[in-house]
């Protein structure tokens, strides 16, 4: 029997859950004799498809890893590729900093082809058989760069090894992988064969449907008959239902297992009895999800759902392996990964698997083959989302924050199902008022937008859908009743309902009363049906009680996500609308008489920064597709013959919406008119003209879109102030009530500039605008984050303006920083005007920026008043395995009463709900 050792110096279960309490790996890479940082280095879990690449400063970032050991994979051309083993905490960071070594000497590669003889083309062949394999499954699979294998001479009588220098490349035609593997070892003997080494795995892009579909079912067929699934199926004591019958030697038996007949039913009962596992597998001690396999002697195991042409037995045409486990015991996780394969040896058919059948780790099995086996019917590819919004109701001028939380038919499918969510307001009369996109991301949503201070009804419907629930009719849609009040309307005193049931959510403060300004921490908890602690995916609001009062709340979160009761008959061969899993924009061309032409047709990207190349078919049809960008882009189209000259006009084809239907018994509270409005009103500061420098010119410049700036700071004076790294700090010394803040202990950097309108519920920074083009403030980012990603070097003048421009809408709330660039001319000609171009704005997925965080603890203004209507909100929150998460915020100016609202999803999909009053009078 030989002994068979596969070693990926690290076996790890990486089988993700969003909800788990998932931890986060950063680091450096350097040249360890120069000390410079290297980018574009390839930074991995090994064995898994989890990678990324270090950027322009050497750093790199892995989130949302599994807690426990890992090992940190590390490839760059010209070094020494290297692995780092860690020990990841639940919720925690670890920083593995890394100092690669350069080759010695590193040959070209003609030189390394041009040393190889036919000597070594015969190793080369050896090596591919016992590496890949030498069945059809291995003849789809091809080492790219064999020639940085070498092959040295063992001081072993009958062995055979193999070294190389760099990671082979290899392509899995078979499973649809691309492979880089660092060999660190490579042994082969009569009696023992050996692997070692750190693979990365890629999925490959397949050409069509029909590949794909061949893919996946070839992954899924490799893990029914692995020992991972055979293990998994032994936890759960299913392991006949998947096809491994186990049998071990009869005490007392054939004195010789190697005389047995090469009858199967022979020897049953005679020399093999079956081998039951059921009383032998236990949890293992203090390791959760772990489990120990007591297996003594010889194991035979039957795959009986597969079939093999070299039979043990006559009467068993399937596949025959054979294990012995030393020390006796298997030590598995829930998901069948082994994590002592140094103590199995297995024989016969397992004996065979090689490279070529490798799976990653992170291959999610259970999801491959249910998809597999899943009827495509409109049943089971529902999908439903419900909105959680930070307010109950709002004012005109308002921004909207919202989650999106999204039911499926079968959870299986949600990768495979919509990844843009249209969210919409609408009035009574059936009008379109806003429309924006979202990213579905994991199953959510996250957005915010804003109301414009012009809207004159008061009742309004807040709705979303995706395109593909259009194929469902209007019921599958989420509509929820809005009202957008005047700043000086106020909803009744008499409409405040008592707080809904709770359902699934507990909510503990810390304190049982607040003052003003003071800080709150309050104990969430997340229960299932049963009381018990759960993970889940949560938002919370917390809102002034005495500025937004608690209204009926229209809609359930289990209610709005419950699928309908959809035929098993009903399939998807009448549906219409596609699954939208990008942006795309769809154009046609026509010709000067109005006819669809087939042409070439380029498209220009914000003003020439891009360029895709497109073709139109027959019908005059084209599609720019696999977009994703935020906010407005400028696309320039133009249509050309074959000789490249211009031709036809390009149109674009706009978005169908969604047909509007709405409740005639829609619940909206009421309202009353009152003489002080619910903003604090703030006085637009006069422009200082004593202060503005401008230099007297000649030139005829364009007008920005803010007007005449407060302040001017030309770009040697940024460098005056000796601090050319910092382009914050050095402005902030030239502007006057320009303040910088820190963000507690995240050290971000917040600005504030006096005269700045404040904003309710959003942000208190001024907009970061680059050559007259806004930079958009995106998740976690803010307008410092911005301004220091430019080179002071590069900049000719910094112009402030303090005021709120309305031209900006409620970006422009708080001011504006506006840098001009060197080379920026605004009245330079564009060399590709008038050359029978198209041009378009179109939107992209609308920006997120975080409601703006208050922290008295690091900076208290008493001339700045706090009326501050919601004063905290979170869509990212996840309890912990406990079903706990703590928050903490700050209470505004009037210290009153606050409603907190939790809306979630636990880790089994269930809706959770809950409505609380804290700080109650």
């Amino acid at each position: 029997m030989k002994q068979v050792l596969f070693t990926f110096l690290l076996l790890l279960g990486v089988n993700f859950l969003i909800l788990a309490q998932t931890g986060t790996v950063t680091g450096v890479v350097k040249d360890a004799e120069t000390g410079e940082t290297l980018p574009f280095c390839n930074v991995f879990i090994n064995n898994t498809t989890i990678a990324t690449v270090t950027d322009m400063d050497g750093k790199y970032s892995l989130p949302n890893l599994e807690p426990g050991p890992l090992e940190i994979g590390f490839s760059f051309i010209g070094y020494v590729a290297e692995t780092k083993k860690i020990t990841l905490n639940p919720g925690g960071t670890s920083t593995v900093t890394l100092n690669m070594k350069p080759f010695a000497q590193e040959l070209s590669d003609v030189e390394i082809k041009a040393s190889r003889d036919k000597s070594w083309e015969r190793d080369l062949r050896k090596f591919e058989n016992l590496f890949l394999g030498n069945d059809e499954i291995a003849s789809k699979s091809t080492i790219e760069n064999p020639w940085v294998i070498d092959f040295p001479e063992s001081e072993e009588k009958n062995t055979f090894k193999a070294t190389a220098g760099i990671p082979l490349e290899i392509v899995n035609n078979y499973l649809g992988y691309k492979i880089s593997f660092d060999l660190k070892d490579f042994f082969d003997s009569p009696t023992n064969y050996r692997i070692a080494g750190a693979a990365r795995f890629e999925e490959m892009k397949p050409e069509s449907e029909e590949q794909r579909t061949t893919w996946e079912n070839n992954r899924a067929e490799i893990y029914r008959k692995s020992p991972m699934n055979m293990f998994r199926a032994m936890i759960t004591g299913d392991q006949e239902k998947e096809g491994f019958f186990l049998y071990g030697d009869k005490a007392g038996g054939s004195p010789s297992m190697n005389m047995r007949s090469d009858i199967f039913a022979n020897e049953l009962g005679k020399s093999v009895v079956p081998y039951k596992p059921d009383n032998l597998i236990t949890p293992a001690p203090n390791k959760p999800g772990e489990y120990l396999i007591n297996m003594k002697g010889r194991i035979e195991i039957h795959y009986q759902k597969g079939y093999s042409q070299v039979n043990t037995y006559k009467d068993a045409p399937y596949p025959v392996s054979w294990l012995e486990v030393n020390k006796n015991t298997v030590r598995v996780k829930e998901n069948g990964m082994v994590m002592n394969p140094q103590d199995l040896v297995f024989s016969g058919d397992m004996d065979r698997k090689r490279i070529s059948t490798l799976l990653p780790l992170d291959y999610d099995a259970e999801k491959a083959i249910m998809l597999q086996n899943m009827d495509r019917t409109a049943a089971n590819f529902q999908e439903k989302v419900y909105l959680h919004t930070d307010k109950p109701y709002y004012y005109a001028g308002d921004q909207i924050y919202l989650k999106g939380y999204f039911n499926y038919g079968n959870p299986y499918l949600r990768d495979e199902l919509s990844k843009v969510l249209h969210v919409e307001v609408i009035n009574k009369n059936r009008d379109l008022i806003i429309a924006k996109k979202l990213p579905i991301r994991d199953g959510i949503a996250v957005g915010n937008f804003s109301l414009p201070d012009t809207l004159s009804q008061e009742d309004y419907f807040l709705r979303a859908y995706t395109n593909w629930q259009k194929n469902y009719g209007p019921n599958h849609y989420f509509l929820k009743s809005v009202s957008i009040l005047d700043p000086y309307q106020r909803v009744v005193e008499f409409e405040a309902s008592e707080l809904p049931e709770t359902n699934g959510i507990t909510v503990k403060a810390d304190k049982d009363s607040y003052g003003k300004r003071e800080k709150v921490t309050i104990t969430i908890k997340t229960l299932t049906d049963k009381q018990m602690p759960t993970a889940a995916n949560i938002s919370v609001s917390v809102t002034d009680q005495n500025q937004i009062i608690p209204i009926k709340e229209s809609l359930d979160i289990n209610q709005s996500l419950m699928l309908e009761s959809i035929p098993a008959s009903l399939g998807l061969d009448r549906f219409s609308y596609p699954v939208e899993k990008s942006l795309s924009v769809k154009g046609f061309v026509t010709d000067d008489k109005g006819k669809p032409i087939s042409s070439s047709v380029t498209a220009f990207v914000n003003d020439f920064q891009g360029m895709v190349n497109l073709e139109s078919n027959r019908d005059g049809e084209f599609t720019m597709e696999e977009m994703e960008f935020y906010g407005p882009m400028k696309l320039d189209f133009q249509s050309t013959d074959k000789k490249g000259n211009p031709e036809g006009t390009v149109k674009l084809l706009d978005d169908l919406k969604a047909p509007i239907t709405l409740p005639t018994d829609a619940y909206f509270p009421k309202k009353e008119t009152v003489s002080n409005s619910i903003y604090p009103i703030v006085e637009a500061e006069e422009v200082p003209e004593e202060i503005v420098e401008e230099e007297e010119t000649e030139k005829d410049e364009k007008q920005a879109i803010y007007g005449k700036p407060n302040y001017i700071v030309e770009g040697d004076k940024l460098m005056a102030t000796g601090n050319s790294v910092d382009l914050v700090n050095s402005l902030a010394g030239n502007v006057p009530g320009m303040r910088v803040t820190l963000v507690g202990a995240t050290g971000q950097q917040q600005i504030r500039l006096r005269g700045g309108g404040a904003s309710v519920g959003g942000s208190l920074e001024p907009l970061v605008m680059v050559n007259g083009g806004i930079m958009a403030q995106t998740g976690a980012t803010t307008a410092a984050d911005n301004l220091r990603s430019i080179n002071v070097n590069d900049i000719e003048r910094v112009e402030i303006v303090t005021r709120t421009v309305p031209m900006l809408g409620d970006q422009g709330r708080n001011g504006v920083i506006a840098v001009y660039l060197k080379e920026y001319d605004p009245n330079a000609v564009n060399p590709m005007a008038g050359a029978g171009l198209n041009s378009f704005m179109v939107e992209g997925y609308s920006t997120y920026n975080p409601m703006f965080v208050v922290d008295y603890s690091q900076e208290n203004d008493p001339n700045f008043e706090d009326k501050r209507q919601t004063l905290y909100w979170n869509p990212y929150l996840v309890t912990d395995d406990n079903g706990t998460v703590t928050i903490s915020f700050y209470t505004n100016d009037q210290a009153g009463p606050m409603t907190v609202s939790v809306k979630g999803l636990t880790v089994n999909g269930r809706g959770l709900s809950g409505t609380f009053t804290i700080n109650a009078k």
